[in-house]
C-alpha cells in the first residue's frame, strides 16, 4: 500500500514541498533513525509526483545529512532533526571535553527548571530509569539507561528546545572527558560512584521542589563524572560492571556516535592468520 501524504500544493516546486513532508515524518518520529523509509516508487505513487522529483527531494535530505542511501538496500533515516546534524557536525570537530561542559550547563539549567515544575509523570520516569539502570547487566544497558534519565531530566524543564539541544548532543556517546576508548571512560565512570550514587541527589532535589539544590546536585554528579572519566582507567577485577553485575561476563562496548565507528581490536586468532600471510 503506497504512503500516504496530503495533497501537494502547486505554487511551491514540487520536490522543496515533497522533502518537507519527508522531514515532518522523521521529525515526528513517525519514521525512526535508522528505519527504512519507502522506496520512490511507493513514495511517487503515494504522492502524485514522479520519481525524478521524488529522487531530487530524498537526494536533498540525504545531503541535509538527515537520509542515509545505501545502493542496492534503500534509505534510511540517519538523524531526527536537521539542528541535530548540525550540532554533531560540530561537536566532532571539537574536544570532547568541551562537548561535555556545553551539555553541563543545558543541564544545570534543565535541572533548575524541572524542579521548578516538578512533575509527577516525569519524576517517575526517571525513578524508573534509574531502578532499569541499576538492574542492568552490561555497561551498554547500563549507560543506555544513565543516558536516558539524564535527557529525561533536561525535558522535565517544559523546554522542547533545550531537550532537543540536549538530545542531539548527548547522542554523542564519544562526548566523556579523559584518554583510553569510549568503553574504558564507560567502565571507569560506571564503576567509580563512591557512597551515595549521585543520581538520587538529584532525584530528591526535584522532589523537593528545590531548583538551587537541583543545580548543585546535577553540578556535583557531572564534575565527579568527569572526574572519574579523566582518571587512569577503571580499577579493580570488577571495574568493567555495573551495580550488581556478573563477573566474568565481557560487556559489549558502548556505541559510538554514528558515521565514526571505533575500529575493533584484532582477535589472537586474526592476528595469527595476519602472520601466517
Amino acid at each position: 500500500m503506497p504512503a500516504e501524504f496530503p495533497p501537494v500544493e502547486r505554487r511551491i516546486p514540487l520536490a522543496l514541498q515533497i522533502s518537507d513532508r519527508i522531514r515532518d515524518r522523521i521529525e515526528s518520529g513517525e519514521w525512526a533513525l535508522g528505519q527504512r523509509i519507502p522506496g520512490e516508487h511507493e513514495l511517487a505513487e503515494g504522492l502524485g509526483a514522479s520519481r525524478n522529483t521524488v529522487r531530487e527531494a530524498i537526494r536533498s535530505l540525504v545531503h541535509a545529512g538527515l537520509l542515509d542511501a545505501r545502493p542496492g538496500d534503500g534509505t534510511y533515516v540517519s538523524a531526527g532533526t536537521e539542528l541535530e546534524v548540525a550540532l554533531q557536525r560540530r561537536a566532532d570537530r571539537e574536544d570532547a571535553t568541551d562537548v561535555f561542559e556545553v551539555r553541563e550547563a543545558l543541564e544545570r539549567f534543565g535541572a533548575r527548571r524541572a524542579a521548578e515544575r516538578r512533575d509527577p509523570e516525569q519524576l517517575e520516569r526517571m525513578r524508573q530509569l534509574l531502578a532499569e539502570r541499576n538492574r542492568s547487566a552490561t555497561v551498554h544497558e547500563y549507560t543506555s539507561h544513565d543516558l536516558a534519565f539524564h535527557l529525561e531530566l533536561v525535558r522535565a524543564s517544559g523546554n522542547r528546545l533545550l531537550g532537543d539541544l540536549y538530545r542531539d548532543l548527548h547522542r554523542n556517546s564519544t562526548a566523556l572527558p579523559g584518554s583510553g576508548t569510549a568503553e574504558e571512560r564507560h567502565r571507569a565512570l560506571l564503576a567509580g560512584w563512591a557512597g551515595e550514587d549521585p543520581h538520587e541527589e538529584v532525584l530528591r532535589a526535584l522532589d523537593a521542589g528545590d531548583p538551587v539544590a537541583a543545580e548543585n546536585a546535577v553540578t556535583r554528579l557531572i564534575t565527579q563524572a568527569s572526574q572519574l572519566c579523566s582518571a587512569e582507567g577503571p580499577k579493580g577485577p570488577h571495574s568493567g560492571l555495573p551495580p550488581g553485575g556478573t563477573p566474568g561476563i565481557d560487556p559489549p562496548t558502548a556505541e559510538p556516535a554514528r558515521g565514526h565507528p571505533e575500529p575493533a581490536e584484532p582477535t589472537a586468532s586474526q592476528n595469527a592468520e595476519t602472520r601466517d600471510r
